[in-house]
């Protein structure tokens, strides 16, 4: 009888095992772009218990982040270097046994794209005052936005959505030609400061 308690043990856990993979892979596909494809292969690999590899990725997603410094306004580039040295001593911390859990990872993962937001938020803001277009940097300081939330787990407001969807949509238009009105762009600019701010409160 206790044998086939166990046997029916066995299969429940590998079921819900089972089940929870399909979850855990579809979060991990979210991120199609860098540094947070990197990020999410670094998790997959650390959940996987390839710490080597799982540091690996987190090298190369804060050389990444360290490289944007070269592109952002002059007072953001420290913070954009020091998000960039967050992955690098969760990288570290990974390779010697110091980080002890996914969910770890996750939260670091959502304060850096939180500060790579904020930097091209305040670059954004310096294109422009000097009457430039603003709507690429608004683009990647939106998908920072969005990809912080996603690793934290808390929503955005629906205002900051809106406004990370349509520059998303703007930004793709600025590359084909097309010009964003400033009084959109002045909106979008708002809205996704506004979501920095009550996101960063929250992490």
């Amino acid at each position: 009888m206790k044998k086939l308690h166990s046997i029916f043990l066995d299969r429940a856990v590998w079921a819900a095992l089972i089940a929870s993979l399909p979850a855990f892979w579809a979060h991990s596909a979210d991120f199609k772009t860098e540094p947070d494809k990197s990020m999410a292969a670094a998790h997959d690999s650390f959940v996987k218990g390839n710490l080597d590899k799982a540091s690996a990725d987190l090298t190369k997603a804060g050389d990444f982040v360290k490289r944007q410094s070269e592109d952002v306004a002059e007072g953001s580039k420290e913070g954009m270097k020091k998000a960039g040295d967050e992955l690098d001593k969760l990288g570290a911390g990974v390779k010697d046994g110091t980080v002890k859990s996914g969910d770890e990872m996750k939260k670091t993962f959502a304060k850096v794209d939180h500060e790579i937001a904020s930097c091209w938020h305040k670059t954004a803001d310096e294109s422009r005052k000097a009457g430039k277009d603003s709507t690429a940097a608004l683009s990647k300081a939106g998908a920072a936005l969005e990809n912080s939330a996603n690793w934290s787990g808390h929503q955005l407001s629906e205002g900051a959505k809106a406004s990370v969807n349509a520059v998303k949509k703007a930004g793709k238009a600025t590359s084909e030609g097309a010009k964003s009105g400033a009084e959109a762009v002045d909106k979008w600019f708002k809205s996704i400061g506004e979501g920095i701010d009550d996101l960063g409160k929250k992490l």
